[in-house]
């Protein structure tokens, strides 16, 4: 395995104490990474982890649980190709990119390398997206390949359903030193898959459920539940990280938060799970009924911190874990290539002023659009930390006008009107 820059001894011995997982390991390990720590960022999660650590939080016994079971390529590239490569050391090439263009480029990239998926889930939020333009593997190759000379460590590929594109495994390979991570439906992936998943260890694996079997099955169809789990328990077996991940509505707020649900999760090889939130875009623009209710909404920070607290599953919510990254991410720290190779915001704000066909990463990124989505960022959501077309619909609508950003989603950019018209003035 290869460290970047770090010493061949320095790595054998991070290496070994994964190997060998105990709070006293974990603490060992966290010391030697905090040598290469650039900015406060870094050290204000080494001190939270480290004092998660003495108190053997469950967020510290999901990581153990993660690592003892992950297989020997799947931990090192854990430590190698996310916490090294993206966080840490990749720091460093971000800014080395920075001081050339005058922008950072996302430390995360979501791509999408098809629409086209197997199931029609219910409220899907890619349901209203065109299906007929797929990315080539040249084209997704030399995008990765630029990303990660930026200093871009952590690949998030969604779609449609990734596991439709038969090269999608191969490209993960190739791409050795990225670390990926794969939201599926989990259907197609067959045991062939899941040999060659733990062969190259560099992605994890989120299975969607929708809650337990009777939400799960209305939503996806009869069997999805079962089969979710089946997958889980195959991957789980073969040592690729494996989670879940469910979108939270207003029909399933209770099961999703529920102990039943997470239990489930857990005891069927979920190490970790992204919780995200049903929003006014896709096919939900058609379905109000499942966005939730702002009574809702207000729970599900003081639910999920009580989940934390009593579980040993490593849970993102995706409402209000903005924090983490000082802000909304969209068009900052990340950014999604469609299927089209449009570059969006984010997964869930579909308008595009560019494509990776025509524009190098550094132009994308120095674009009016991202910068005037920068900007609207650093006024308001650093402070708020959360979804920014969501909580200044007014602002971005500006944005998408002025730089004549195309929407990519049919009924969204009549619905950012409606929030806009409906939004309270300053």
């Amino acid at each position: 395995m290869n460290f970047f820059s770090i010493p061949n001894g320095l790595a054998s011995q991070l290496l070994a104490l994964t190997e060998k997982i105990s709070n006293k390991n974990l603490l060992l390990a966290v010391n030697l990474l905090e040598r290469f720590a650039s900015i406060p960022w870094h050290h204000r999660g080494f001190a939270a982890i480290k004092e998660m650590i003495e108190q053997d939080h469950p967020g510290i016994q999901a990581v153990r649980g993660n690592l003892k079971r992950a297989n020997p390529r799947a931990r090192a590239a854990v430590l190698n190709n996310l916490v090294l490569g993206t966080l840490l050391l990749g720091y460093r090439k971000r800014l080395a990119f920075y001081n050339r263009y005058g922008v950072a480029p996302p430390g995360t990239v979501m791509i999408s390398p098809t629409l086209r998926c197997n199931l029609r889930c219910y409220g899907c939020c890619m349901a209203t997206h065109d299906t007929e333009p797929e990315l080539s593997f040249e084209e997704m190759d030399r995008f990765l390949s630029e990303a990660a000379a930026a200093g871009t460590g952590f690949v998030i590929i969604v779609g449609g359903e990734p596991f439709m594109v038969p090269w999608l495994l191969d490209m993960v390979e190739k791409h050795s030193k990225l670390a990926f991570h794969i939201f599926t439906n989990g259907t197609l992936i067959d045991d062939a898959a899941v040999d060659h998943l733990a062969r190259i260890g560099n992605a994890a694996i989120a299975i969607g459920v929708d809650g337990l079997k009777d939400e799960t099955d209305r939503r996806k169809g009869a069997g999805a539940f079962e089969g979710a789990l089946e997958r889980m328990r195959a991957l789980d077996a073969a040592g690729v990280i494996t989670g879940f991940s469910a979108m939270m509505s207003r029909q399933n707020f209770e099961t999703i938060y529920s102990d039943a649900f997470i239990d489930t999760m857990i005891d069927n090889g979920a190490g970790f799970g992204w919780i995200t939130v049903a929003l006014p875009q896709g096919s939900a623009c058609q379905e109000p009924e499942l966005i939730p209710t702002p009574a809702q909404k207000t729970q599900i920070k003081g639910r999920i911190k009580d989940l934390r607290a009593r579980k040993p599953i490593l849970l993102i919510d995706f409402f209000n874990d903005a924090y983490l990254t000082e802000g909304c991410s969209a068009g900052r720290t990340t950014l999604h290539i469609n299927s089209n190779g449009d570059v969006e915001p984010c997964v869930l704000f579909p308008f595009a002023a560019d494509n990776i066909r025509s524009s190098s990463l550094a132009d994308i990124m120095r674009s009016d659009f991202f910068t005037r989505l920068r900007a609207i960022n650093e006024r308001y959501c650093k402070k708020t930390r959360t979804c920014l077309w969501t909580i200044k619909p007014r602002d971005v609508l500006e944005a998408v006008t002025a730089c004549r950003a195309r929407c990519t989603s049919r009924g969204v950019l009549e619905k950012l009107h409606e929030m806009a018209d409906g939004s309270k003035e300053e």
